[in-house]
């Protein structure tokens, strides 16, 4: 999109959110600032915005324009951490996977910008962890501290939030915590109410916008000097080309110009681009993408019009299912080791990656694992240019990913905490699984689950509390429902007979009746006791009466059956301990 068709609202969001950076800083007076990104790179991060962009791709072009026009000042540390990058959402581990990739100690501009472009979505959203271990990355950080969370959900790991930033100021660490929403449901916006200072972005335009506004600071107005070298067959030429750079964010074009057939020059502020360069001896325009600007740095590209060679790509099978796994073979390449090799739509920016590879020689193959949602695709290879950004030299002949399609199905009525078998016909693909969740539940929410084999049947726990919920057929590259049908979940009854009193530490007898549910239990508890505590316990299983032990302190007590499943009473009894 060209400059003279931005919307007056858009270029202003652009130019107060991206370009107010922490400017205070450079004054001598001010307090050191430590900033602390915490980046969301779970797997609902493959989800498309409105607007179409996947928001992995849209939050990583926000993040590197905001990190590219930080001012280079002494007093400004900038530090990011990664959760959901490395471990599946299923799998084990997931719930601890938040890792500190860059230190809150100095500013590293070029560490940030390629650990923040290398990032891949995988995994869960274990928010509340992330949270605890910011206690140790800011600690003894002296001045302003801040924490900016960018999230596409609310926490999926059963976290607590608000504990763990009480936790913080209860370890003495004065943190001003600016949570940023990226697409955010209702229900996920409404999870961080409270907790410092929320807004929700919709896009990567939002999304800049409100990184600027996290640090609080004047407005920077700044451009810099950029020059573009362009060559045919390795000399200098200006003849039938044009140069633009693309804002990576806000889609702004600016035309770079040449004079006396020097380079092309033009000033631009600082950021992420791609550049297009047109050439009229040539039927598309050479497209280099993934170009940072950036303040104090010489920002001079060179780009070259006629290539030595064209890598070859293939890609089998030639009719896969979306989501699934696909293998990429190249030939004829530069043999440069900073190659990489991508899949995405095929009428995508080629500044666009989702899952990518590294490569290495002139002839190889990788395997990658395409989006979710059909498409027309290509596999693409991409050069590493020595002055920053990539160039495709190869792509591979378009093919067409099928829809998925999954049906599931569930009995109608089941019992709290019951045990019941699913059903279902899908793609079986890595990680995809099925799921109980309530009705209307945000995408990607998940209780009791069972990955989704090939036999096409597991047994899942019905939730404890009653009410209408559904069984879901869950991708599980994105966390989208491929299927659903709805599950009602009825109250159970249970009752038990107890003594009225016994001694301490002497073992009493429970009669009871109830649904006898996998890992349904009874147990004795401080009359009044929080649901899910327990002292002296049987399991069901054991089958009726059931053998409990007195407390030692004397007092009043319940014995209570429990559901397994929730840790919800359905029956309790009162017994004092003389």
């Amino acid at each position: 999109m060209s400059s003279s068709h931005r919307s007056p609202l858009r270029t202003m969001l652009t130019t107060l959110g991206l370009a107010a950076l922490l400017a205070a800083a450079s004054s001598a007076l001010a307090q050191r600032t430590s900033v602390l990104l915490v980046l969301d790179a779970s797997g609902s991060m493959y989800l498309k915005l409105a607007d179409g962009q996947y928001r992995i791709a849209a939050a990583k072009d926000a993040l590197s324009t905001f990190v590219s026009r930080l001012p280079d000042a002494h007093d400004l540390d900038v530090g990011l951490r990664i959760y959901g990058a490395n471990v599946g959402a299923l799998d084990e581990g997931a719930c601890d996977d938040s890792e500190l990739v860059v230190p809150v100690a100095g500013f590293d501009r070029a560490t940030l910008l390629r650990t923040i472009r290398e990032t891949q979505a995988k995994g869960a959203t274990p928010i509340a962890h992330s949270l605890a271990l910011a206690a140790d990355d800011l600690r003894g950080v002296q001045g302003r501290a801040v924490i900016v969370l960018v999230t596409d959900g609310a926490e999926s790991c059963g976290g607590d939030v608000r504990g763990a930033v009480e936790q913080l100021a209860e370890a003495g660490i004065e943190v001003d915590l600016r949570i940023i929403g990226f697409d955010l449901s209702p229900a996920a916006s409404q999870s961080f109410e409270g907790l410092g200072t929320f807004e929700n972005a919709t896009s990567a335009v939002e999304l800049a916008a409100a990184l600027g506004r996290a640090v609080e600071v004047a407005a920077v107005d700044e451009t810099h000097a950029v020059t573009a070298l362009l060559t045919r067959d390795g000399e200098p030429t200006v003849d039938g080309a044009r140069v633009r750079f693309v804002d990576a964010v806000s889609g702004n074009a600016i035309e770079l110009s040449t004079v006396g057939g020097g380079p092309f020059t033009g000033s631009l502020p600082a950021g992420t681009y791609r550049a297009e360069v047109a050439d009229a001896f040539a039927a598309t325009p050479l497209v280099i993408g993934g170009l940072s600007v950036l303040p104090d740095a010489e920002n001079a590209f060179a780009f070259e019009l006629a290539l030595a060679a064209e890598v070859s790509l293939s890609v089998e099978p030639s009719d896969p299912v979306a989501s699934a796994s696909v293998t990429v073979r190249f030939e004829s390449a530069p043999g440069s080791a900073s190659s990489w090799i991508t899949v995405v739509p095929s009428d995508s920016s080629d500044g666009l990656f989702l899952a990518w590879a590294y490569v290495d020689g002139d002839a190889g193959e990788t395997v990658l694992r395409l989006p979710d949602e059909p498409a027309e695709l290509e596999a693409r290879f991409h050069l590493t240019l020595p002055e920053g950004g990539t160039l495709v030299i190869g792509r591979s002949p378009v093919f067409t990913s099928r829809a998925l399609e999954a049906s599931v199905s569930a009995p109608g009525e089941v019992g709290s905490g019951a045990a019941f078998d699913v059903r279902w016909d899908g793609p079986n693909q890595s990680d995809d699984y099925v799921t109980i969740v309530a009705v209307a539940a945000p995408e990607g929410t998940w209780t009791d689950f069972a990955y989704a084999e090939p036999a096409g049947v597991a047994t899942l726990v019905a939730p404890g509390e009653p009410g209408r919920y559904e069984v879901r057929y869950v991708s599980g590259q994105s966390g989208r429902t491929l299927a659903s049908t709805p599950v009602l979940v009825v109250a159970v009854d249970a009752s038990i007979t107890a003594p009225a009193q016994v001694a301490a530490d002497a073992e009493f007898a429970v009669a009871w009746q109830g649904p006898d549910n996998d890992d349904d239990y009874l147990t004795i508890v401080p009359a009044g006791a929080p649901e899910g505590s327990w002292l002296s316990y049987a399991y069901t299983g054991g089958g009726s009466p059931a053998v409990l032990t007195a407390p030692s302190e004397p007092g009043a007590y319940e014995v209570r059956y429990v559901l397994g499943q929730g840790d919800r009473t359905l029956a309790r009894s009162a017994i004092t301990v003389r």
